[in-house]
């Protein structure tokens, strides 16, 4: 999480979205950055609504970037076949895209526990990021941020998990639409 102050903006980071290459690219230009522990790092609208805005005496326009949810998913599953996870509990180098997407699915009809979305909702339901990027709209991110900062942004190529195959039957891919419909409608509304 990095707030600008001169810039009127704060980045909020979810997870596997390529933050960690934007704030290499503007850490420099700061105010307020948050980098560890990861919890902390990838603070939600609504705990820093809780906590730092109270501290800054101001508000600021919000800034996320969101990706695809089939991708995000695939995103964390790759990354999990990295070797320093290997032979611990979150290890996905001995399953399949499939398998992985089956433990991420909530039991019918309940909320998934992580997620986009809830990641970018407020308690009582509203979304306040005002500038939500997708992931895959490159471009267009770091148009407006160049048009914020004034200066071309660059960001360096950062945390690129490894290439794995990410098949999955119908069944599946429409199972995981329908417990992540919230994250599928918040990426749809993205600007691309």
């Amino acid at each position: 999480m990095m707030v600008f102050q001169k810039e009127n903006l704060v980045f909020f980071a979810i997870p596997k979205t390529g933050t960690t290459a934007l704030e290499e690219a503007l850490a420099h230009r700061a105010s307020i950055i948050i980098r560890d522990p990861p919890g902390v790092k990838h603070m939600t609208p609504a705990t820093y609504n809780r906590v730092i805005r109270p501290l800054i005496g101001q508000s600021h326009e919000m800034m996320a970037v969101i990706r695809h949810p089939l991708d995000w998913h695939g995103s964390h599953y790759r990354y999990r076949t990295r070797a320093a996870v290997r032979g611990t509990e979150r290890s996905t180098a001995g399953m399949s895209f499939a398998e992985f997407i089956r433990s991420v699915l909530p039991p019918e009809g309940e909320e998934p526990t992580g997620s986009q979305s809830k990641f970018l909702t407020l308690p009582n339901g509203r979304m306040p990021v005002q500038h939500l990027f997708r992931y895959e709209a490159q471009e267009v991110i770091l148009g407006f941020l160049t048009e914020r900062f004034r200066s071309l942004i660059e960001p360096p190529r950062l945390n690129v998990s490894p290439s794995r195959p990410l098949d999955l039957p119908e069944d599946l891919r429409a199972a995981h639409e329908r417990a992540y419909a919230r994250c599928y409608a918040l990426w749809e509304g993205a600007q691309h």
